[in-house]
């Protein structure tokens, strides 16, 4: 099998969060011969996980991924497996699942084949929409609850209470009449948690500067000894 890096091609894949809607997705351009565990740090940072919690893909009947001590085993090492390997055709899809307990699925999609251009920095993300689910969210029901509050529920008690005493500061400038300290600081934590889930926000030009910083060309791309 030849896995020289001037013999392969681009694959330009289609990767969708499998029964959240709105639906969340992102479009990836890579080389055909990135190896799994390459691809599984691409599709971290794309989805804006951590890498906390075990993964696998599945891929014609068999399962891949790192290995860890108390995790999942797998029978081949991810850095030698590449995609190439599996001589997709146009369309053909695979899985990606994240968190055995949340039960992340992606859905891979081969949309095209196309001429490698050694002049481009890959992996590159060229399309997408919506934000990963939060790492700490429990799965698809619970990330569904968290957007519909989100929407439905902002913390307009929260803020007129932060408000409130910031006016009394201002009015009197004493300290002792801005209120409880503990009941501000929770308004105030509640308001931040609200401000930071950004469920709509995806920003393609952030995500490929996190690429070229944290997956260098060479540590994919290298022929097999």
């Amino acid at each position: 099998m030849n896995r020289d890096p001037r013999h392969s091609v681009t694959y330009q894949l289609r990767i969708v969060l499998c029964d959240v809607s709105p639906l969340i997705w992102r479009r990836l351009l890579v080389p055909s011969d990135i190896h799994l565990a390459r691809l599984h740090n691409v599709l971290q940072i794309l989805f804006s996980w951590c890498g906390e919690h075990l993964h696998r893909f599945h891929i014609h009947g068999k399962d891949y991924g790192i290995a860890y001590s108390g995790g999942t085993g797998f029978d081949d090492d991810p850095h030698q497996v590449r995609l190439s390997d599996f001589h997709f055709h146009h369309r053909e899809r695979f899985l990606y699942e994240y968190d055995f307990t949340a039960r992340w699925e992606l859905e891979i999609r081969l949309e095209d084949i196309l001429p490698l251009d050694l002049k481009r920095p890959y992996p590159i993300c060229i399309g997408g929409r919506r934000a990963g689910p939060p790492e700490h969210c429990t799965g698809t029901l619970a990330y569904l609850e968290q957007l519909g509050l989100h929407s439905s529920q902002p913390p307009i008690e929260d803020l007129s209470l932060l408000a409130d005493a910031v006016g009394r500061f201002l009015e009197s400038g004493d300290r002792k009449l801005i209120g409880d300290i503990d009941e501000l600081r929770e308004a105030l934590e509640h308001v931040e948690a609200y401000l930071q889930f950004r469920p709509d926000d995806f920003d393609r030009r952030r995500v490929n500067r996190q690429l070229r910083g944290r997956v260098a060309r060479r540590h994919y791309c290298r022929p097999a000894p």
